[in-house]
C-alpha cells in the first residue's frame, strides 16, 4: 500500500485520481482549498496551496504522525483567459502564485516527508510545450514556467536517485476546463482592446477544442506513471493536433495566420 500526498483533490483531475489510488487500496492524503467529502483511506486537509503557514501546519501534524510518502502529485491549478496589457496585476499575479509558485510552496515544504525512492508526479499542460495562443498567455506562461521548474526539479532530484514526472493533458472535462470557455466569454465582454478578436477567439476555441477526455482517464495514466518502476519521463495526452501543427509553423507565419482568423 502507498501513501500519496494530491494537491486539488476536491474536484477535476485531482479528485479523479484521488478516488483512483483508494480504489486501488493506498492511502491518500489530499490537499484543497474546498471541501473534499469524507472516505474510507482518506485523509484530507483544507488549504490553499500558497499558504505557507497552514501548509506548515499540515507538515507538523504528518511529522508527528511520522507519515511518509511514496508519491506527492502536484494536481491543483487555476485558469484565466486575460489580455495581458489590460488584466489586473493582482489577478496576474494569483495565476502565477498558485499555477507555479504554490506547486514549488508545496514540494518544498512536503519534500523532507518523501520516502528515499519516491517521486513527484507534477501536472502541467499540453500548452506548456507549445507556443502562446493570445488571450491564453498567462495561463500559458504560468504552466510553461511550471514545466520547466519539473524539468529542473528532475535533474536535481536525479542525482539522489529520485524521479519527477510530467503529466501534459489536453483538454480534460473538468470546471476548469468548461470554466475556460466561459472565462474567454467574459474577456470578450470586458476588453476594451479586443473585444472582436476575443469574440472570434471564443468561437473558434468552441469549434476547434474538441471533446475533451474523461477525467478518471487520465487519472488511469497518472496513477500508472506513478506507480510504474520505470515511468517516461514526460507523458502527454490528449494533444490538441490543431495547435501542434500551428506550433510547427515559423513564429512569424503563426502570428499571420492567429491574425487572419481573429480579423
Amino acid at each position: 500500500m502507498l501513501n500519496v500526498l494530491i494537491t486539488g483533490a476536491a474536484s477535476g483531475i485531482g479528485k479523479a485520481v484521488k478516488d483512483k489510488f483508494i480504489e486501488e487500496g493506498h492511502f491518500v492524503y489530499a490537499i484543497d482549498i474546498n471541501d473534499i467529502e469524507k472516505q474510507d483511506k482518506l485523509v484530507s486537509y483544507k488549504a490553499s496551496i500558497n499558504d505557507k503557514n497552514r501548509l506548515n501546519e499540515i507538515y507538523d501534524i504528518l511529522k508527528q504522525e511520522d507519515i511518509k510518502f511514496d508519491v506527492i502529485l502536484d494536481i491543483a491549478g487555476i485558469h484565466k483567459m486575460a489580455s495581458f496589457v489590460e488584466n489586473d496585476y493582482e489577478e496576474i499575479k494569483r495565476v502565477i502564485d498558485i499555477n507555479l509558485l504554490g506547486t514549488m510552496l508545496v514540494n518544498k515544504t512536503f519534500y523532507p516527508l518523501l520516502k528515499e525512492k519516491g517521486r513527484f508526479v507534477i501536472v502541467t499542460s499540453e500548452v506548456a510545450s507549445l507556443d502562446p495562443m493570445p488571450f491564453n498567455g498567462l495561463y500559458n506562461v504560468s504552466k510553461t514556467a511550471l514545466d520547466s521548474y519539473a524539468q529542473a526539479l528532475r535533474q536535481e532530484l536525479n542525482l539522489l536517485d529520485q524521479k519527477v514526472v510530467t503529466i501534459r493533458p489536453g483538454a480534460i472535462e473538468t470546471p476548469l476546463s468548461s470554466g475556460s470557455m466561459t472565462d474567454t466569454e467574459k474577456l470578450a465582454n470586458e476588453t476594451k482592446l479586443y473585444s472582436k478578436q476575443a469574440r472570434k477567439f471564443s468561437g473558434i476555441a468552441r469549434r476547434f477544442m474538441g471533446k475533451p477526455m474523461k477525467a478518471e482517464k487520465l487519472a488511469s495514466l497518472i496513477y500508472k506513471a506513478s506507480t510504474k518502476r520505470n515511468p517516461r519521463i514526460i507523458y502527454q495526452k490528449h494533444r490538441n493536433i490543431g495547435l501542434v501543427l500551428l506550433n510547427i509553423l515559423p513564429k512569424r507565419l503563426q502570428c499571420f495566420v492567429i491574425k487572419l482568423l481573429l480579423k
